[in-house]
């Protein structure tokens, strides 16, 4: 059973600003969480990050749209950004902020805005060529907690309360179905024939149905066992700036259980637990008990408070009493 090549990492060190970035090479997809200061990422990879998921727009999460502008421009791409209102507003005032007289001359670049207002979802399109323009294209209501999916991952969501409306996020990539290659060259099947018979056997409502191969007609699950391994997926979740409450509390670990990767804030210290209710934040234990409840096999915590300067091991260590598997 192999493991999908996924890379994931913070943009910065724990005492800085928040955000975490996903790269999936091999289907050519680049995800960015939260856009704070992100000096630090490759320029290169600014650029081929299309989809930017948003938890709100305080300075710390969202300074960095700016330098991403910056380095998009001159190239048509299109930019999927994700998050809860006032998103949308907030992205047209950064564009805003800039003058563009000189579109006619730059390649196509459009950022399209999802957002969660209430029970619906808003559309919104953002075209250099109409100098970002507010464009509403559409809404729809509100089904599930996916806010994006395709063929191989899904982004699941959850609205916290950091005295103002925010998101959580999960990353799931989807469990695959992929041939015995070594079984398969055996087959008399060639091109596209091998195509459709792994396309066939992904699709599990084809259980109890034949394929033909040659003369002659193989169960589906003697195939699926004879001729597929599974690629397990991963899950990978993303939570940051939240208070500690019973609500929030139950809605983080509803959405992150299970998860291989956690990364949650542990902004300060059990000692300064006053004061991270004051601002609304997690502490080092409160941090460590979400993840046991949740059942996730590995914690990354972050966005320490900067009473304790650049020393991680202080934060860390107390994270470690609670919950071991901790970096």
């Amino acid at each position: 059973m192999s493991e999908p090549r996924i890379k994931h990492y913070l943009i910065n060190e724990k005492y800085e600003d928040p955000g975490i970035v996903i790269e999936i090479p091999s289907i050519n997809q680049y995800l960015l969480f939260d856009v704070g200061n992100i000096y630090k990422l490759d320029r290169d990879l600014i650029r081929k990050i299309d989809k930017v998921f948003i938890t709100h727009t305080h300075m710390d999460h969202f300074i960095g749209f700016d330098f991403m502008l910056r380095n998009k421009l001159g190239r048509p791409q299109v930019v999927d950004i994700f998050g809860i209102d006032p998103l949308a507003y907030n992205v047209y005032s950064k564009l805003q902020g800039y003058t563009w007289n000189l579109v006619e001359f730059e390649p196509e670049l459009v950022f399209k805005v999802k957002c969660l207002k209430e029970n619906v979802f808003e559309y919104y399109e953002f075209n250099i060529k109409r100098k970002f323009a507010k464009d509403f294209l559409y809404e729809e209501p509100v089904i599930n907690d996916v806010i994006y999916e395709n063929e191989h991952y899904r982004v699941r969501y959850a609205v916290l309360d950091h005295k103002i409306k925010i998101m959580g996020y999960s990353f799931e990539y989807k469990d695959k179905i992929l041939l015995k290659k070594e079984k398969v060259e055996n087959l008399p099947l060639k091109g596209k024939e091998i195509g459709e018979f792994k396309q066939w056997l992904s699709d599990e409502n084809n259980k109890g149905k034949t394929f033909k191969i040659g003369d002659k007609e193989y169960d589906y699950d003697y195939l699926r066992n004879e001729y597929t391994y599974t690629q397990k997926g991963i899950k990978i979740s993303y939570i940051t700036d939240v208070i500690y409450s019973p609500k929030n509390k139950r809605k983080i670990v509803e959405l992150v259980k299970n998860s291989d990767y956690l990364y949650c804030e542990a902004v300060f210290l059990e000692r300064d637990k006053d004061q991270a209710e004051k601002v609304y934040h997690l502490t080092t234990t409160q941090t460590a008990e979400i993840a046991n409840l949740a059942n996730v096999k590995n914690l990354v915590v972050f966005h320490f408070s900067r009473r304790y300067g650049k020393n991680k091991d202080i934060v860390l260590d107390e994270v470690r009493k609670y919950f071991p598997n901790v970096s």
